[in-house]
């Protein structure tokens, strides 16, 4: 399969709610790093996007496909999505976040995505300011919860 297939329909399964499908894009060590100190494995990434599609029934990535390097895909997204339906609490710490009406507009992040044997292994989220969950959680009117080191 071409490695931006690959990236096309793991994006295509989330927003359309499907996460087995999305589950079998992904290798079983899959890692997701930039999003904090600590790489996010599938169970916890997949959560966030499960939460994104309950409070924000119309949620896109809003994807180009970029460059196709060897086994390296390149993507920029820019998450759209209006919240209006209680979310989830997308990550620990966090409470149901109730309906806000409002629309996610959120600036162009670069993914990078490794694939190994026709699988997503690895996908890396370029920091950007306002990007990411964080960004997200702002423009809803969320503060992130502050990590403590133990």
């Amino acid at each position: 399969m071409e490695q931006d297939r690959i990236v096309e329909s793991f994006f295509k399964a989330i927003e359309k709610n499907d996460f087995t499908a999305a589950e079998n894009c992904l290798t079983s060590n899959f890692k997701v790093t930039g999003v904090g100190p600590e790489p996010l494995g599938a169970k916890e990434f997949l959560g966030v996007h499960r939460a994104f599609n309950t409070g924000m029934p119309d949620f896109k990535f809003n994807y180009k496909i970029g460059n196709v390097k060897d086994n390296v895909v390149e993507t920029k997204v820019k998450l759209t999505g209006t919240h209006f339906k209680d979310m989830p609490a997308p990550i620990p710490g966090l409470q149901t976040i109730p309906a806000t009406n409002k629309t996610l507009r959120m600036p162009e992040e670069r993914v990078t995505f490794t694939i190994k044997d026709n699988k997503i292994d690895k996908l890396h989220l370029e920091s950007v300011p306002g990007g990411g969950l964080p960004g997200v959680l702002k423009q809803l009117g969320v503060e992130m919860p502050v990590h403590h080191p133990h």
